[in-house]
């Protein structure tokens, strides 16, 4: 409603620029009378001037001699000519304008998120739909998955539960049910599906790597080192990355309360060993880290896919002065 109320304003404002040109400013003297209006004033005066006498008279025989000379010398006010650029200008602004507010304020299609464009959106729509239409288990994961992979991830989790309502044995939606609730700040639950999952499938990479972020968040470093050793057994891809994990983890599970320590061992996971972002946003030069007291709310409750994470006050002061220092 707003965006469209702000449209209307733009477009009646470039309207307004657009017609102003026509209208334009008033002259400084009047346009000359038109050739009947003289006409008729010199036969009012030819009658009056019959009965006139003295000053009055002369006055209006001198009027009459500039009305005839004014006849002579009358040539119709010439048209303004119109001016096409400020008309052209105004409806270009109001054109692109138009154009911006229709890509970037209205609303979108379903599925369709600020990181899918609108032809995967349409995709996924169909996708949805036939899901609902057939319930069949192979449509509902084809939804499921391609929902997963574009980051649409209430229709994710809507579509694995429905999986899961049809076959409870089906070990991908069990999985893929775990990392959302994960994602969806759900530790306890998380841990109990990709617990269940990987028993059923040890050989599901994306699993493993799951179960080792909920373990290092959870300050559990040893089962955490022991998940991403699975990982890297089963040949998952982020090979290096988990590598650099395990070797934090390590680290980690010696001790240590300073604030990098406490970042790498409960935050790194999801935001980078560098802070350069990775499940979790980048926190390099994040601006939210200038307000403390929001970082302390989040890390403390959670907040959107982010699980509260669980530290004792030392712990979060030291983390809060080492996220403040990048």
């Amino acid at each position: 409603m707003i965006p469209t109320l702000i449209f209307l304003a733009l477009f009646l404002l470039g309207l307004f620029l657009a017609l102003r040109p026509l209208w334009g400013p008033k002259e400084p003297f009047p346009e000359p009378p038109r050739r009947e209006e003289l006409l008729r004033e010199l036969e009012v005066l030819k009658e009056e001037v019959q009965n006139l006498e003295g000053e009055e008279k002369k006055l209006a025989l001198a009027r009459m001699v500039g009305l005839e000379r004014a006849l002579e010398g009358w040539r119709p006010p010439e048209p303004r000519p119109l001016n096409p650029w400020p008309v052209a200008l105004a409806l270009g602004v109001v054109v692109l304008l138009g154009v911006g507010l229709w890509r970037y304020t209205l609303p979108r299609l379903p599925g369709e998120t600020t990181v899918t464009a609108r032809a995967e959106a349409r995709e996924l729509k169909a996708l949805q739909d036939k899901a609902k239409r057939t319930g069949e288990v192979a449509d509902l994961l084809a939804w499921g998955r391609r929902a997963y992979e574009l980051q649409a991830l209430d229709q994710a989790a809507e579509a694995y539960l429905e999986v899961l309502k049809k076959d409870p044995r089906n070990v991908e939606a069990v999985r893929r049910v775990g990392i959302l609730l994960f994602m969806g700040g759900r530790p306890d639950e998380a841990e109990m599906f990709l617990e269940i999952a990987q028993h059923a499938d040890p050989k599901a990479a994306e699993g493993w790597l799951f179960l080792g972020n909920l373990y290092f968040q959870k300050g559990e470093m040893q089962e955490a080192i022991a998940a991403w050793e699975k990982y890297l057994e089963v040949g998952g891809e982020a090979r290096e990355r988990v590598e650099g994990l395990i070797a934090m983890a390590r680290a980690q599970a010696q001790g240590g309360k300073d604030g990098k320590s406490v970042y790498q061992a409960r935050c790194a996971a999801c935001h980078g060993a560098e802070a350069q972002g990775g499940l979790g946003p980048k926190l390099q030069g994040n601006p939210i880290l200038r307000v403390p007291e929001a970082v302390r709310e989040i890390v403390l409750k959670g907040r959107g896919q982010m699980p509260a994470v669980p530290l004792d006050e030392g712990e979060l002061k030291a983390l809060l002065d080492y996220l403040s220092s990048l």
